[in-house]
């Protein structure tokens, strides 16, 4: 059976002071909603076709070029360092990449690597230029699929705590149901041999965070707590990020740091009522 997802990204500079869950406060609007999921390879005016997917298992490539009003689109901008994100996901919620195209005579260009068959969707997150700031991107997807045997993976039960080489990752609120339709926080704490580990910025921020809706596999965008001095570090390694999730269902989330010079990905699910 084809699982689905909801993908988001967030990058936040967050301190163990956020707030809790009942004052969070509701990120800035934009006059206009960019916003759109990632399913469909057109929204706004902008265009994805393909020009290369992976076949089959093993190293590949994603190529895909971009057009909007103007025609092909090549530069848009840079939000946390990047002037694009590629997010491939398999529609069992596993194999997740993160990945940064590079473009190149109209085409954005990405090395991936496959480890296994299935159905698979690349998104691409982008702001195009005269957004005013803050605005949400624009998403958009197209599919592929390895063919052969696939071991499928089910969407794993919630759990407090994750963990990556020799770091453990808790949800401060363990695994609490979240309520649909109202704003709230999500916090997790990086810990390394029982202590708040050393985060190093990782694409302009402390964190990333995408989150995927375990039945429609697209795309929203979640906002980060901005608390603490923008740069610093987060006070006892605290990561905290708005979540405001309309419907019900389970919601797989990977979160990524960077600590000891390496990134590190756990993976959490949550449920909304």
């Amino acid at each position: 059976m084809t699982l689905a997802g909801f993908v988001a990204a967030a990058y936040l500079f967050a301190d163990s002071r956020g707030p809790s869950p009942a004052t969070v406060p509701a990120p800035a609007a934009s006059a206009v909603a960019y916003h759109s999921d990632g399913l469909s390879d057109s929204y706004d005016g902008f265009r994805v076709e393909p020009l290369a997917l992976p076949t089959g298992r093993g190293p590949g490539r994603v190529s895909l070029r971009v057009t909007g009003p103007g025609g092909a689109a090549t530069d848009f901008q840079h939000v946390h360092t990047k002037p694009m994100h590629m997010y491939v996901l398999r529609d069992d919620l596993s194999e997740y990449q993160h990945l940064h195209p590079e473009v190149a005579d109209g085409a954005w260009t990405a090395p991936v690597t496959i480890s296994d068959g299935g159905a698979y969707r690349v998104y691409i997150e982008f702001v195009p230029h005269g957004r005013p700031a803050g605005a949400d991107p624009t998403v958009l997807g197209v599919p592929f699929v390895i063919a052969g045997d696939t071991s499928m993976v089910p969407v794993p039960a919630p759990q407090a705590q994750a963990r990556s080489g020799p770091y453990l990752v808790r949800r401060l609120d363990g695994t609490a149901d979240l309520i649909s339709g109202t704003q709230t926080a999500l916090r997790f704490q990086v810990l390394r041999d029982g202590r708040p580990a050393v985060l190093e910025p990782y694409l302009g921020a402390y964190a990333h965070l995408s989150n995927f809706e375990v039945r429609t596999q697209g795309l929203k965008h979640l906002h980060p707590i901005p608390v603490g001095p923008t740069g610093a570090a987060p006070p006892d390694a605290v990561l905290a990020f708005h979540a405001a999730f309309a419907e019900r269902g389970d919601k797989r989330l990977f979160l990524q740091f960077q600590a000891g010079g390496t990134i590190h990905q756990v993976a959490f699910t949550v449920f909304t009522t």
